[in-house]
């Protein structure tokens, strides 16, 4: 494939007819009317309107890419990430008979990481961006707040747009935290209950003599997966050690121990949790309830 090679090898292609010696030519020497008419003459598929504007398209796009400096940025769409890199100060058009058009190298090769080591997935990236994958050709000029957006991306930082939600979402979980912790027992089993059950099928009763867990779960696509949870209001310190070396923890595929006021900062410091074992506290708890929706129902069990 021609993106992989490209991606690997440090190249930028271009097609268009490009590794024909005379559009080459043409090309090398700016001759952008004569490559368009040649282009045009070469093109006997669809009708003279058509075959008019593929020439034309066809001579921007080759034009764009043999005339580009240092100074442009390329990107480019691959394997679920976003490639970015400019020409080396050297690289000039070459034919490349292989992929049956020209290549030009990128200083440095293409990079898919921002200025703090990254990844730019695609996934992860506006769809502002991202759209231009629907482009009918092979390059296209980026609009000035697709430009805004993918410098701001690149340089590492989130739009700002993304830091006021960051912000209102941090101010919202401290109030959660807050109001979490004004919950009788019996309606914080409730909550927890409700939070695990958007992933797991409850098969066991909440609380009653079972001693070491509250709510057993299984998992939906694989029953014999055994999920147990424990809740505490509030916990310390020898609480949690007393489970992390209980041997009742093998007996369940994962453990969940589950509370929001802990009678220390430092509860978990010194302390190497099985395998099998994690501990969810408050503010991990009050994001849950955030991002499950359930800011409402807090809101009625706790005004």
């Amino acid at each position: 494939m021609k993106d992989r090679s490209c991606i690997q090898s440090g190249l930028a292609y271009i097609g268009f007819g490009t590794s024909d010696s005379e559009l080459f030519l043409l090309a090398s020497k700016g001759e952008w009317e004569a490559f368009r008419s040649l282009a045009y003459q070469r093109d006997e598929n669809g009708s003279e309107q058509a075959r008019k504007q593929r020439a034309s398209s066809a001579a921007n796009q080759v034009q764009a890419f043999f005339e580009a400096d240092t100074r442009t940025l390329w990107i480019t769409f691959f394997a679920g990430k976003l490639y970015y890199g400019s020409f080396a100060e050297y690289s000039h058009p070459v034919i490349n008979a292989g992929m049956g058009g020209c290549t030009r190298s990128v200083d440095g090769g293409w990079r898919d990481k921002d200025a703090n080591g990254g990844l730019l997935k695609i996934e992860n990236l506006s769809g502002n961006l991202t759209k231009i994958r629907g482009f009918q050709g092979t390059s296209c000029n980026l609009s000035a707040d697709q430009v805004a957006y993918l410098s701001t991306r690149l340089s590492g930082q989130v739009p700002a747009y993304i830091a006021q939600i960051d912000k209102a979402r941090e101010l919202m979980v401290k109030g959660v935290l807050t109001a979490i912790r004004t919950l009788g027992p019996k309606d914080f089993e409730l909550l927890v209950e409700i939070i695990f059950s958007r992933s797991w099928r409850r098969i066991g009763q909440m609380g009653g003599v079972e001693t070491f867990i509250d709510i057993m779960y299984e998992d939906c696509l694989n029953p014999m997966r055994r999920i147990a949870v424990q809740v505490k209001s509030e916990t310390n310190a020898k609480e949690i050690d007393r489970y992390c070396s209980d041997e009742q923890i093998q007996l369940y595929e994962k453990l969940y121990f589950v509370f929001h006021t802990p009678d220390s900062q430092d509860i978990l410091e010194g302390y190497e949790l099985p395998e099998k074992l994690e501990v969810v506290d408050g503010l991990t708890l009050a994001g849950l309830v955030v991002d499950s929706g359930l800011v409402h129902w807090l809101k009625e069990k706790t005004s």
